[in-house]
């Protein structure tokens, strides 16, 4: 899956390329209306911002104020640093778990500041600029929302797209008309959406070797192994491929050294997944936070001689898990241990 980062300035037309990529069916997080509904929606949050700025931010019915909020970082630039500090955690949470739940080929992520927040500016696969000269977006802001020219430009000052030696894989000058601007963001939704299924085909298509899939204790998700490494291995997420080194005492274990308790005995994890393609030919397996009803029932189906007594709803969530992660990000075909060592020879 990949994640394609949309930004751009105040009044550069941004918003409405986002509703653009909705329209054709992609899926975008907004990142502003997301981090503020997280204001609302995690107390946890709050908690962590009264802490962080030691005052309280709620009313007395203890709904979220934003009116203390602003009134406190207004006056403060340290303040909104603290805030950020506090914040972007959580939403980079939220966004990795949004992205996850899309079950999209590819994702767009909106946000007018993102480029100055490193950690989020690294999920980016491919980056897109909106631009306009600036007059013309102090005018449509303007227009917009009926205030003043310095009004704007302080927005502007709180908004740094990025150094202009970024090299951008698109660059969208929004110059003319909104038709113009829908015209130009359906061409480069037409080439995203072939680089995307183009190398999720390939994917695809090659074979899967499970000794380099590997299960990391208290990790999300799956890794493929790179490397070894000085103190362990370097592997890299099978979504989003980001890369990282992991230390022998992590608890790294091989889905190929993985077996499924049975009444005939152990069943290699790879033929658990082989089964469970029977069942589901093309459809993902049920969802990991499934009720458990509903993962006994599908596993009844596509290994019904399983051991009850040794293979809980527990394993059975980390195994459909894996075989979504392997479906979307990697092949459910396995390399066998011929071809592996084939491979090794060749």
């Amino acid at each position: 899956m990949k994640t394609v980062i949309l930004t751009g300035g105040i009044g550069s037309g941004k918003s409405c390329v986002a509703d653009c990529f909705r329209s054709l069916g992609v899926p975008v997080y907004d990142s502003d209306s997301r981090t503020k509904a997280l204001y609302d929606s995690n107390p946890s949050l709050v908690d962590e911002l009264e802490k962080a700025l030691d005052c309280p931010l709620r009313r007395a019915d203890g709904v979220f104020d934003r009116a203390a909020l602003a009134a406190r970082i207004f006056p403060d630039p340290s303040a909104r640093v603290l805030v950020e500090k506090t914040v972007y955690p959580f939403v980079m949470k939220d966004f990795l778990s949004w992205r996850e739940a899309s079950g999209a080929v590819w994702v767009v992520l909106e946000s007018a500041v993102i480029l100055q927040k490193p950690e989020f500016a690294a999920l980016g696969d491919l980056f897109i600029l909106v631009d306009a000269p600036v007059e013309k977006r102090i005018g449509r802001v303007m227009e917009r929302d009926g205030i003043s020219r310095e009004k704007v430009l302080e927005r502007m000052k709180q908004q740094d797209v990025g150094p202009d030696s970024r090299k951008w894989d698109w660059i969208i000058e929004n110059t003319s008309s909104k038709e113009a601007l829908m015209a130009r963001t359906r061409r480069i939704f037409d080439e995203i959406d072939y680089i995307c299924r183009i190398e999720t085909k390939e994917k695809q298509n090659m074979k899967t070797d499970l000794a380099k899939i590997l299960s990391i204790r208290g990790q999300h998700g799956l890794f493929r192994y790179v490397a070894q490494s000085r103190t362990g291995a370097v592997a890299e997420a099978l979504d989003g491929g980001k890369r990282s080194n992991f230390a022998a005492s992590s608890g790294i274990t091989t889905l190929e050294d993985i077996s499924i308790y049975t009444d005939e005995g152990e069943v290699k994890l790879r033929d658990v997944f082989g089964k469970m393609h029977e069942v589901l030919a093309d459809a993902p397996a049920p969802d990991s936070k499934s009720d458990p009803k509903v993962l006994e029932a599908f596993f009844a189906k596509a290994l019904p001689s399983y051991d009850a007594n040794r293979f809980y709803v527990s394993h059975m969530r980390k195994v459909v898990e894996w075989y979504n992660a392997l479906k979307n990000f990697a092949s459910l075909e396995f390399l066998t241990d011929e071809e592996r060592e084939a491979e090794a020879n060749a």
